[in-house]
């Protein structure tokens, strides 16, 4: 049973009384809606404009081909989803945790994401376009950015531990703050890049230098 409320921006409020409640029909597309604390499994082909996820539950779930456009996910757990063809235009991830999520299956047309304080682990960034991407105040362990595009990207205040850069385009991204990188200089772009002291000694790893 569905419980449906309007609110002062027209945006209409979906609930479930029903724990773990499960969406996976394929009715009309959703536009202006929140959802609270649901769980989805199958959103294959779906389309969300302007809408918010919040204390929801997408782990496991296939989004395949799906479409998110101006969405927000507010402290949702979205880990091992399939994003596979999924279309992500302006969609902002907040305090969500994502576990082996590989981003570089979504559509890569019009792609736009950023994250902000969120738990993004095991996760692969690979050959993707990410300019001015926000990972802000994020924990990024144990992920994969090979040959992606992060030109201007902003990283400040994020745990970088085990994650990997690799032929990755760095030039104008912001560290400061960052730490727990390992950053090859040397088949990295770090053109213009910004980090702060003390993880940026952490180049120094990369020199055959004694330092006494």
């Amino acid at each position: 049973m569905f419980f449906f409320y309007l609110n002062i921006q027209s945006k209409i409020i979906i609930k479930s009384n029903k724990t773990g409640f499960s969406m996976n029909t394929n009715s009309n597309d959703r536009q202006n809606e929140i959802y609270l604390k649901k769980t989805f499994e199958d959103l294959q082909h779906r389309t969300f404009l302007d809408s918010i996820f919040e204390n929801s539950n997408f782990s496991n779930s296939n989004l395949t081909n799906a479409n998110f456009q101006n969405c927000k996910f507010i402290n949702c757990n979205l880990s091992l989803a399939n994003f596979e063809k999924a279309r992500l235009l302006d969609v902002v991830f907040k305090e969500c945790k994502i576990l082996g999520v590989s981003f570089f299956k979504c559509d890569k047309f019009l792609l736009n994401i950023n994250f902000e304080k969120c738990l993004i682990e095991s996760c692969n960034f690979a050959d993707m376009i990410l300019k001015k991407t926000s990972f802000l105040e994020s924990i990024i362990r144990r992920s994969d950015f090979i040959n992606t595009n992060l030109q201007k990207a902003n990283f400040k205040k994020t745990d970088l531990t085990s994650t990997n850069f690799h032929h990755a385009d760095l030039s104008e991204a912001d560290f400061r703050e960052a730490i727990n990188y390992s950053i090859d200089p040397f088949n990295n772009n770090l053109k213009k890049a910004k980090f702060s002291k003390p993880e940026a000694y952490s180049f120094l790893n990369f020199f055959d230098i004694i330092i006494e």
